[in-house]
Order: structure tokens, then sequence, then C-alpha cells
């Protein structure tokens, strides 16, 4: 386990990065391109904030599982821990993000400027509630629960974030009226298969590769580990197969051409 030291400098260094590189780009985005609304420019740095963490995300999960893919459960790498406490400030940096891009979206409904919290709620109370639900959960499982245990395994969760830069680019190329484009087809299909492999797939996938290091068949394992690894796991497929169902309702309502009429936003639940 990290040091407290290091711990706390890990998370400050996530403090002030995801904030502070949303509210460069902001900054710079808007000089760049001026033309752009309020509206446009909050959402389209929210979601590069997001890809980029997604981006940084995977690539610490592809460093943990080859270094550690020897010994599954004993191996260990310090990013594991060590980007743990960086990310974890990233999902209360995005409830404020997106707080504020959804007063942009409805300045109708805002006092002053900011939008009453139940109506935030409304909107993306499912969201809010997976934020402040992960960190609470798995952030302690990682950093104390699990004794230093299964590193590989940790690594492979990071690439849930996989199909985090697909469902941002959706999402802005809605806001962008680019619904009937070959890129948000392209795109969409491209984001389904990255949901559904790096996202609910990879669960069983996990199990298996548990069960063939140990003698065990798949079906085993869950009855040969922790409960609260279980446990975890079931927290995060729960929220995945939702937003799954979404995914494949909205993918098969799409038309290239609707009269004018296209499917609800997705990012307002994902």
């Amino acid at each position: 386990m990290l040091e407290q030291p290091k711990m706390l400098s890990h998370v400050l260094t996530g403090c002030v990065f995801f904030p502070g590189t949303f509210y460069l780009l902001v900054a710079g985005v808007g000089k760049l391109w001026p033309w752009l609304n309020k509206l446009d420019l909050l959402l389209l740095c929210n979601k590069a904030v997001s890809s980029l963490q997604a981006i940084i995300s995977c690539v610490v999960g592809a460093f943990v599982v080859v270094n550690c893919y020897k010994d599954i459960l004993h191996d260990r790498h310090w990013l594991t821990e060590a980007y743990t406490c960086f990310g974890v400030s990233y999902f209360y940096y995005d409830i404020w993000s997106m707080y504020l891009t959804e007063c942009a979206r409805c300045p109708e409904l805002t006092d002053n400027g900011w939008l009453p919290l139940k109506l935030y709620l409304r909107r993306k109370g499912l969201m809010v509630f997976h934020h402040l639900t992960l960190p609470v959960i798995f952030f302690p499982i990682i950093m104390f629960f699990r004794r230093g245990l299964g590193d590989f395994f940790v690594g492979t969760l990071f690439f849930i974030e996989l199909s985090t830069p697909f469902v941002a680019l959706r999402a802005v190329l809605l806001q962008f009226h680019m619904e009937d484009s070959l890129v948000y087809a392209i795109n969409g299909i491209c984001a389904v298969m990255a949901f559904f492999l790096c996202r609910i797939a990879l669960f069983p996938l996990l199990y298996a590769m548990y069960g063939d290091k140990y003698g065990l068949s798949t079906l085993q394992v869950p009855f040969a580990i922790p409960v609260k690894c279980n446990v975890g796991c079931a927290v995060i497929l729960i929220f995945q197969l939702y937003w799954f169902a979404q995914m494949i309702r909205v993918l098969r309502s799409y038309s290239p051409k609707q009269n004018g009429k296209h499917p609800p936003p997705l990012e307002k639940e994902l």
C-alpha cells in the first residue's frame, strides 16, 4: 500500500489536474473558436476531459496488466494504487462539470445562473449517484481491504473506461446536430461494441481467468473468492447492464432521417 503522504499527493494532483484541465480548455477553446455558445463550449470541454481520463485509465491498465499477468493474484505494480488515488477526484470533478453544462443547457430554469439542485438531479441523478457511490465503495477496497492482492484484476477494470471516448463523441455530435452523419452511425456501433467488451464481457472473462489459474470452473469461482469481490463486481455490472440496454435502445431507434425527430440524447443517462 502507498504511504500516506504519497496517497495524499496523488489525490491532490488529481484534484488540481481534472478541474484545471477543464478550465484551461474552456479558456483555450473559447479563444480558438469564439463562435461557440456557452453550452457548446462547456459540453465540448467536459467530454474532452472525460475522454482524456479514459485514455489515461486504459494506458495505466495496460501497464498494470502487462506487468502482473504472470501471477494474476500476487504480482504488484505501483501504478495500481497511484492511479486509484489520482483518478478518484475525477468523479467529483465531473459532477461539478456536468452541473455547469446543465446550467448552460437550461438557462430559463436557472436562478441567477444556477440550476436548482432538484432539477439537476432529475436530469443527471443516476450519473451523480454512480459518481458518488463508486469512489466510496471501491477506493477503500483497492487501497485498504484487498491486502495488496489482485493488481492484475484492478488493472483490467481500468479498461472499463475504453467506451467513454465513443460515448463522449456521440454527445458532441448530437450537440452539433450531426445525427444524420456517417460518423455518428459508425461511432454508435463502436460505442456499443467497446461498452459490451470492456464493461460487461470483461467480468466473466476475469472469473474464467481466475478459475483457469486455480483449477476451477468459471461457475465455481464466485464461491471461491471473497464475498466483497462478488458484491463489487455486481455493483459495477448493474450500472453497466442498465446503460448498455439504453445504448441498444437508442441504436435500434436510430435512423439517418427521422423527419426531424431524433432519439433522446444518451448523454443525459451516461
